[in-house]
């Protein structure tokens, strides 16, 4: 596997992880903090889940892209 991909791969991958960690950290710790009621409903964590996750990522990603440069 050529080494950009490799970089691109482990980088969104691994933010998009820290995101969605942290989405389920707080519905399960302040559920009230993302607006679940009493129940929380699974289409709306799931949504919370993408968000967090993909900013994450991205931000991941652009923090490993400006360590690179020398």
């Amino acid at each position: 596997m050529p080494m950009l991909l490799r970089f691109l791969i482990w980088h969104l991958s691994s933010g998009f992880a820290l995101g969605a960690l942290t989405a389920l950290v707080i519905a399960v710790g302040f559920p009230h903090a993302l607006g679940h009621d009493r129940a929380i409903e699974p289409v709306a964590l799931f949504l919370q889940i993408y968000a967090f996750g993909a900013s994450f990522a991205l931000g991941s990603l652009g923090t490993a892209l400006m360590g690179k440069i020398d």
